[in-house]
């Protein structure tokens, strides 16, 4: 390969997610009012009145709320020593996250290939190898649904996920083993369908390593044990009470086992990269990620637990960043 085909593999990826990137910057400056923005919203209002204890922000009440995160209360102290309005906020907290899931994409991608291609081809994918169908659900990283729900924690939450992957392909040493621990239960707070995907994103990632001997997976024990403290002192919910009402939010996700063809089709092509990649390495990270997260959400479907199909980006992210990196390491 040539220097000048070499350096326009590279930059056009590069320019192409630039100008996808500041789209979804445009789109936080509008701050379009769908969804569960309102929710959010009245999440910082009650924060910036009461850090200590803000009381429901859905009913009249001095209740717990999950909304109360490692994310939100941040920004209702921010909301509440700048004097900006929420929504000020909230875009601030926008951009933020964009950065933060950028930067994490951008670091895991690094781990799966050094060519410099693959970064921007896997924020590319991520965002546009979907499907024809529109649809817009937080934790789920299309370009359609992303630009509704880029003042959501779920952004917050998934790029987080992408740095904790990276963390762990390179975690040495019980320090940095720790560390994932702690973000791993930040995930899990901030968002909880989001925190599964981190969850068995970092499972295949230990699965996967070639030296995940009893030195490593006693760290991954101390990981996880300090994890659970961390959800447990959580002063503002209790994140373990969250298991029991899991069930009855099943009816409100029925949608995600509806239409899958029109909406994931595209996926496809990532699913014909996985199955290249598992030829070449039956304990390749992108296909165990891709094998756990559709084995969860196929058991929601066959259970009738449909809010496990919050889970499927479990299998898409993977297949969408398996055909980055086959496209990106295809001019060697």
């Amino acid at each position: 390969m040539t220097g000048r085909s070499a350096l326009t593999r590279t930059a056009l990826p590069r320019a192409g997610a630039a100008l996808v990137l500041l789209l979804l910057v445009l789109v936080v400056v509008r701050l379009p009012w769908v969804g569960d923005l309102g929710m959010h919203a009245a999440t910082l209002e009650r924060l910036r009145h009461d850090l200590l204890h803000p009381g429901n922000p859905l009913v009249d009440a001095d209740t717990p709320s999950p909304y109360y995160t490692p994310w939100t209360v941040p920004l209702g102290w921010v909301t509440g020593v700048t004097g900006f309005s929420v929504f000020t906020v909230l875009r601030i907290g926008a951009v933020v996250a964009l950065a933060v899931l950028v930067t994490g994409v951008w670091r895991y991608a690094r781990t799966l290939s050094p060519r410099p291609a693959v970064p921007p081809l896997a924020l590319l994918c991520l965002l546009l190898l979907w499907g024809t169908t529109e649809f817009s659900w937080s934790g789920f990283l299309g370009l359609h649904s992303l630009a509704l729900t880029v003042a959501y924690p779920s952004v917050l939450a998934l790029g987080l996920a992408f740095h904790l992957w990276a963390w762990l392909a390179r975690a040495d040493g019980w320090g940095a083993w720790l560390g994932c621990g702690v973000l791993w239960a930040v995930i899990l707070l901030v968002h909880q369908y989001s925190g599964i995907v981190a969850s068995l994103g970092a499972l295949a990632v230990v699965i996967g390593a070639r030296h995940a001997g009893r030195r490593v997976w006693a760290r991954v024990a101390g990981a996880l044990a300090l994890g659970v403290v961390v959800l447990w002192v959580w002063p503002y919910y209790d994140f373990f009470a969250l298991f029991g009402a899991a069930d009855g939010m099943d009816e409100v996700h029925r949608s995600l086992y509806r239409d899958l063809w029109a909406r994931y089709w595209l996926v496809l092509v990532g699913v014909a990269a996985l199955v290249v990649r598992w030829r070449r390495d039956r304990r390749d990270v992108l296909v165990l990620f891709f094998a756990l997260g559709l084995v969860v959400f196929a058991a929601g479907g066959v259970t009738g637990h449909w809010s496990w199909g919050r889970v499927l980006p479990a299998a898409v992210i993977p297949a969408q960043l398996a055909v980055a990196v086959e496209v990106g390491e295809s001019g060697r």
